[in-house]
């Protein structure tokens, strides 16, 4: 009988420890959301994290990008357009005008700074690029794409093995991740 007792107690305080486990983590906050868009932002990663293929996956990535897009002003989306329309013309030169003056007119706008990433990467000012991304990231724990581009510029370096670790974030994030194919095997899983 207190074996049985002993036994019970014991599966009871292991299938406690499982359940605790398998509930997810926290997400890193994001800079100035309201508890509302907090809770937007928990549920669109909670369901890319549960997406089953890459079409799926692309869908609620899509609404992420509307979701971060979405806290742009006026005056922003004016910018944004504006750097879009020169970008078109591969004018990064003049691209790069708008977005300094959106993060300047909105420093706490974590798309405006991943956009200027952008245009510094196509411009090929990849250290200028990295601290943008550094800005995101900041404002942004979880901007998948970010961590992804930071990956790139470094593989781009010829820091393949520094690569690793911003790649291996974004997948941890969006498991359906573009880059995926970036990040190196372990010996023991190549085949």
């Amino acid at each position: 009988m207190r074996f049985g007792i002993f036994a019970a107690t014991v599966l009871l305080v292991l299938t406690a420890g499982a359940v605790r486990a398998a509930e997810p983590a926290p997400l890193p906050p994001a800079v100035g959301l309201s508890q509302a868009e907090a809770k937007q932002r928990a549920a669109l990663f909670a369901e890319l994290a549960a997406t089953k293929n890459d079409a799926e996956a692309r869908a609620v990535e899509e609404r992420i990008w509307t979701f971060w897009r979405g806290f742009a002003d006026a005056q922003s989306r004016e910018y944004l357009e504006a750097s879009r329309q020169a970008q078109l013309r591969f004018d990064y030169d003049e691209a790069l005008i708008y977005m300094k003056a959106l993060v300047k007119h909105a420093p706490g706008f974590a798309e405006g700074w991943n956009q200027l990433g952008y245009v510094y990467f196509l411009a090929g000012k990849y250290d200028e690029s990295l601290a943008a991304i550094a800005r995101v990231l900041t404002l942004e724990p979880l901007h998948y794409a970010a961590l992804a581009g930071e990956g790139i510029i470094l593989y781009q370096q010829g820091k393949i093995d520094e690569a690793q670790a911003p790649l291996k974030r974004a997948l941890a994030i969006d498991p359906w991740l573009k880059e995926r194919n970036l990040i190196l095997r372990a010996p023991e899983q190549k085949r």
